[in-house]
């Protein structure tokens, strides 16, 4: 009952209020305008599509370089394990706009890496901190911990016995791995890729440090809300941003629970 009384207050009535205000047009008169401006506004169709890239692409490079750790972490017997696994959890207590400074203070324009190039070859070089691909890397940040949490727990559950049958077998390391290993964690790789997405969707602090004209949809929203205070239309792109990251967990679910089946 606590659960559900929280639940309600915290996110169903601000939800119900936000679909209100969404149908809402500037005579009080009820439209669908809020979510057309989504289709028909080239500004908000951009930055929908650059989140919904965005969020993909970090959700793969995280799932990619994750896996190998978590496969290290849990089956491994090296005595340095438990320290990645610290300094992993690390990203989990900071936020995004500390993030977002991270990587400015190390690809920025005078950011370390560029400072070290320009005395060795007398040019700045990867000062991409805001670009892209400065946003990518500080979605990779966050995510990465969360990704691992979620794959090491798997990981820790594979069965010993399935692996050395399948050496014993005459399969090699690399068979092993696409065709045991690979099989068994698709739930959890799946679960994983949801929990990303779904942080990458809604992640304002690092794209707010970071972005330079590579707006994402949050960035909109928040514009919307505190500078020209169009609460309708703010409250339309929010609803569907929420309808976005709903799908796509609803999605990835019913797909980790077939994968699990």
């Amino acid at each position: 009952m606590p659960v559900l009384i929280l639940l309600s207050l915290a996110l169903i009535a601000p939800l119900v209020i936000l679909l209100r205000q969404s149908l809402t047009g500037e005579g009080g008169q009820l439209t669908l305008a809020n979510y057309a401006a989504l289709v028909t506004s080239p500004a908000y169709r951009r930055a929908l599509l650059n989140s919904v890239l965005i969020a993909v692409s970090s959700t793969a490079l995280a799932l990619a370089l994750c896996l190998p750790v978590a496969i290290y972490i849990e089956r491994s017997v090296s005595r340095y394990r438990n320290a990645l696994a610290v300094a992993l959890t690390i990203p989990l207590s900071l936020p995004g706009i500390v993030i977002g400074f991270f990587v400015i203070l190390l690809f920025g324009l005078t950011g370390i890496v560029p400072q070290i190039f320009l005395l060795i070859t007398g040019e700045r070089q990867f000062n991409f901190a805001y670009t892209f691909w400065g946003m990518l890397l500080g979605y990779l940040y966050f995510q990465i911990p969360r990704a691992v949490l979620v794959l090491r727990g798997a990981v820790s559950a594979l069965s010993q016995d399935v692996i050395d049958v399948s050496r014993t077998l005459g399969a090699t390391p690399w068979r092993v791995y696409l065709d045991v290993i690979l099989p068994a964690l698709s739930p959890a790789l799946l679960n994983a890729a949801s929990v990303s997405l779904a942080t990458a969707f809604g992640a304002f602090g690092t794209a707010a440090t970071l972005s330079r004209g590579f707006r994402v949809l949050p960035l909109e929203i928040a514009s919307l809300f505190t500078e020209s205070f169009q609460v309708e239309r703010a409250a339309g792109l929010s609803i569907a941003l929420t309808c976005l990251t709903v799908a796509v967990l609803f999605g990835l679910g019913r797909a980790g629970e077939r994968a699990q089946r």
